[in-house]
């Protein structure tokens, strides 16, 4: 076996929570230094885990020359600062999506990447899921013709609370906000599923408007929307209705609805399952066509009622880090690369200049 690439994890909760254990599940790498903006936290953080090295900011990370690979788990506005600077020092980069509060700051991340021949990837989990992979795999057989209607709806509530302190993901100018944090991870893998966008029409709300600000409890109002709507359409003439929430009084979970001529294929979730956890696939013959419907499709319908999975959000991870691992080695692996990053902020913005 090769040497473990001398690997650095960089935030806080999602970071220690989710990214360390998954890295630390994966041969590939050597966990070797925590890095983040609470001193005490990631001090801790690091003798629990047996981590030698800990950081209290990102600018002394930068400067360690024995770590090989950065491991990113920043919101969007400092994920790019950070990136272009880790790129430049030599290390690899695994990034959270979406890769920058805008187009021009995930642009620069591509850039600093390519001049220095770093390895990259980004954070689309959903890729790794298998009812994800099972349904793109049955959208791209054809066994139930061309796709003539998509429908995404993920509707959470869990920003609802008026209570909730104002932080960067109030303000869209950080990356805050559910079109940010939730439709970059659609946008992903409607281009998986399906290929190109061709048009992105979108609105956005805040049904929560203002948050107390944490120190003083005053109501400052929100700059970034908890709910918005998109219409799209995929090539060569798929029209999809994106519709997606943090806020929404009655959550719905996440859905994924294809009608075919030979019917209807469904990918969803249930309000109570976690993040990556609970998606099944289920089949809905058209009405008029059962007599017509050949093995294939029954063969769907069939599968259709195995049991849901719940891999976990660790889990999933560990498999984004899997892909990386095969990326640096050169092989082929299935790693959302950092094409797929910039292909979605560019779609993003086209989205948000349809606004304007």
């Amino acid at each position: 076996m090769t040497k473990p690439f001398q690997t650095a994890i960089v935030g806080n909760i999602q970071a220690l929570n989710v990214l360390l254990p998954a890295f630390k599940a994966v041969p590939s790498f050597a966990v070797e230094a925590l890095c983040g903006r609470d001193p005490e936290l990631i001090r801790a953080a690091a003798a629990g885990a047996g981590v030698a090295k800990f950081y209290p900011a990102w600018e002394l990370l930068v400067a360690d020359p024995e770590i090989e690979v950065a491991v990113l788990a920043l919101p969007p506005f400092l994920q790019s600062q950070v990136a272009v600077a880790m790129a430049a020092a030599g290390k690899h980069l695994f990034c959270e999506k979406p890769l920058a509060a805008d187009l021009a700051g995930a642009q620069a991340i591509a850039d600093a990447v390519a001049a220095h021949r770093r390895v990259a990837v980004v954070n689309f989990g959903f890729r790794m899921i298998e009812a994800f992979r099972d349904f793109r795999a049955i959208v791209q057989s054809g066994v139930l013709g061309a796709p003539q209607l998509g429908m995404v709806e993920w509707l959470l509530a869990t920003r609802r609370d008026p209570t909730m302190t104002w932080n960067w993901k109030s303000d869209a100018r950080q990356g805050g906000g559910a079109f940010n944090m939730m439709t970059s991870h659609i946008l992903d893998y409607l281009g998986w599923f399906f290929g190109d966008i061709l048009d992105l029409r979108l609105q956005t709300a805040a049904l929560v408007p203002a948050r107390p600000e944490a120190a003083s409890g005053q109501l400052k109002p929100v700059h970034a929307d908890d709910s918005s709507s998109l219409l799209l359409t995929v090539a060569p003439n798929l029209p999809v209705t994106v519709t997606v929430s943090t806020a929404v009084c009655t959550p719905q979970g996440h859905r994924v609805r294809v009608w075919f001529k030979k019917g209807m294929l469904e990918l969803a979730n249930a309000p109570a399952d976690d993040f990556h956890d609970g998606f099944g696939i289920t089949f809905h013959p058209a009405k008029n066509g059962g007599a017509g419907l050949d093995q294939e499709v029954l063969r769907l319908a069939v599968l259709s009622r195995m049991a849901r999975c719940y891999p976990g959000r660790i889990t999933i991870n560990r498999r984004v880090a899997e892909e990386f691992a095969l990326a640096l080695a050169g092989s082929e692996n299935r790693a959302p690369t950092l094409a797929d990053g910039l292909r979605v902020q560019r779609w993003m913005e086209r989205a948000r200049q349809s606004q304007k």
